[in-house]
């Protein structure tokens, strides 16, 4: 037998141990049960149709970190959404007193081009610049019991209150996009960086962050 038909023979034999083994093994286990970790968890209940839902849990402060932590989520889902064969809604589960606006802001940014729902649990809060998070969510859910907390934006050390005056123009445009009355950027100035106002139901309603609550 020459050396090129002993190759050729090789690769037979190899394929044909490879399809049997293919054959043989177990089917790849679809990501159906809840997958949890301890920034989220996706969920795959009810009929093979439905959504599965990938929540994602933002706790501690709005920064540059947690910023991080969205975006690694988001390739998370992005995993889930090709290991099923069904479609992946994304969730977002907040409780934080605030942090960094910038990043606050690219968050909300982030949860409104993923179509992203953001949910703020009884007991839970969503005070300060969290406020722009809640915003950029196209589905806002907010639960009674929960705290909504809006004051004058405070940018950090070195950062002058000129800096927060010229950004009034930039937050009102923002609210525009997200569909909230302008108004509550407004108000936010009005209220001294070390206070909280926090805002009842009509409120939310009134500023369009939630739905008028029916009766």
């Amino acid at each position: 037998m020459t050396a090129a038909r002993a190759r050729r023979l090789a690769l037979v034999l190899c394929s044909l141990a490879c399809a049997h083994a293919a054959a043989a093994a177990p089917p790849a286990r679809r990501a159906t049960a809840a997958t949890t970790s301890r920034w989220w968890d996706l969920a795959c209940d009810g009929p093979p149709t439905a959504p599965c839902v990938f929540t994602v849990r933002l706790r501690g402060a709005i920064n540059a970190d947690r910023l991080r932590l969205l975006k690694t989520a988001l390739l998370r889902r992005d995993d889930a959404l090709r290991a099923t064969s069904r479609p992946v809604a994304l969730r977002i589960d907040i409780d934080t007193h605030g942090g960094s606006l910038y990043a606050a802001l690219e968050m909300g940014r982030l949860l409104r081009e993923e179509s992203a729902s953001i949910s703020v649990g009884s007991h839970a809060q969503c005070s300060s610049a969290c406020v722009f998070v809640l915003m950029g969510a196209p589905e806002r859910r907010v639960a009674p019991g929960a705290r909504i907390g809006i004051h004058r934006p405070s940018l950090g050390a070195g950062e002058s209150e000129q800096t927060v005056d010229a950004m009034v123009p930039q937050l009102r445009q923002y609210a525009d996009e997200m569909g909230v009355s302008r108004r509550i950027v407004d108000d936010m100035m009005r209220i001294p960086a070390a206070s909280m106002h926090y805002l009842s139901e009509p409120e939310l309603a009134t500023y369009g962050l939630t739905a008028p609550r029916k009766h």
